[in-house]
């Protein structure tokens, strides 16, 4: 299996943005030294939920860093971006790392932020589509003309070009089934987060991309099937403890960024965006159900559950907000050292979510 770490970069209010910044790019290098293969930023704007509006500058930044983690963005938000600039930043931050980089696009969910950019949640999704066939066949080299509803260009040509051939693998946010035909349809690699209802619908979801990579004429066999996790590795003593440091924290996100998302939308655009961001947050029942706390055994024993039960090859953990710098430098730590090799040797039971 794959292991990751996933960031979207939440200040708390006792603490200062430069030092949450300093704080992940510690955290990335730790996962560099560690051996993990990939450290993800997430895009968001206009609030304390999330501060990376450009995470392709993180990427810049933490690759000047390590030697040979890759760096992805999950995800860079089409929605608000010009697809020509876009490539000519990933083929940079491609170059600048030696050739690590992992492209996540989509289309948005927040509220807050399509007001902020004036930007119609209805038009996301062809946005989106238009922005990725000038966006990959760029990255690939080519001499673009295009022109559609959104986006167009005419014999457009990026350089530098991307050190990866054909280009960086570009992985789309999967949330609706639609994202994993297409994503299958047009070469595209599919992330989950941890917001599934159970195996059935995880399979379901990567039978469809299978499927879409078989009519095209590829061979699913050994695709990537990857779960964003929120995970934190502790001593068995010390999980209560660290379970209510989790509530506080994941609470405080939560809440700010609900309240933060109540925007007024037209229905007409609002219908776009499935997340509903002002519902009354049972935030333990949140911590409990949507990963978990616990010692290297119990770890272990949940990640080979996703591998199992869900087919899950690349778990991306997300660290809990809540426990301090220091603890989650020790659960990353401890995640490599006590946890992976438990789940490598355990064998996986016969049942291991190959829909093929």
């Amino acid at each position: 299996m794959d292991f990751s770490l996933f960031y979207i970069l939440y200040r708390p209010e006792d603490m200062t943005e430069a030092q949450v910044h300093e704080d992940m790019i510690t955290e990335s290098v730790l996962a560099d030294e560690l051996g993990y293969s990939c450290v993800w930023y997430a895009e968001h704007h206009f609030s304390r939920v999330g501060m990376i509006p450009d995470p392709l500058l993180i990427c810049a930044a933490v690759a000047q860093k390590t030697k040979k983690i890759h760096l992805g963005t999950a995800i860079s938000i089409m929605s608000f971006h010009d697809p020509i600039r876009l490539a000519e930043q990933a083929a940079m931050v491609d170059l600048l790392s030696g050739g690590r980089l992992e492209l996540g696009i989509g289309r948005g969910s927040q509220p807050k932020e399509f007001q902020g950019f004036g930007a119609r949640p209805s038009e996301s999704r062809e946005r989106l589509k238009e922005g990725l066939h000038i966006l990959s066949r760029l990255l690939e080299g080519e001499k673009v003309t295009f022109q559609g509803r959104y986006h167009g260009c005419e014999d457009v040509e990026i350089f530098p070009k991307p050190l990866q051939k054909p280009r960086p693998s570009i992985w789309l946010a999967g949330t609706s089934p639609e994202t994993y035909t297409y994503a299958g349809e047009n070469g595209f690699k599919v992330m989950a987060s941890a917001g599934f209802t159970g195996p059935e619908v995880y399979k379901q979801k990567f039978g469809l991309y299978e499927d879409a990579i078989r009519k095209s004429g590829g061979d699913p066999a050994g695709i990537e099937r990857p779960l964003v996790h929120h995970i934190h590795v502790c001593d068995a003593e010390d999980a209560d403890e660290c379970f209510r440091l989790t509530v506080e924290g994941e609470g405080e996100y939560l809440r700010y960024r609900a309240k933060m998302n109540e925007v007024e939308m037209p229905e007409e655009e609002a219908k776009h965006l499935k997340r509903n961001w002002s519902y009354e947050l049972n935030v333990e029942e949140i911590v409990r159900g949507g990963g978990i706390i616990a010692d290297p055994g119990a770890v272990a024993e949940d990640i080979c559950r996703l591998r199992d039960e869900y087919g899950v090859n690349h778990v991306i953990l997300a660290p809990w907000r809540g426990p301090d710098h220091a603890a989650v430098m020790r659960s990353i730590e401890s995640f490599a050292n006590d946890v992976m090799p438990l789940v490598n040797a355990a064998a996986p039971v016969a049942s291991n979510g190959n829909n093929s």
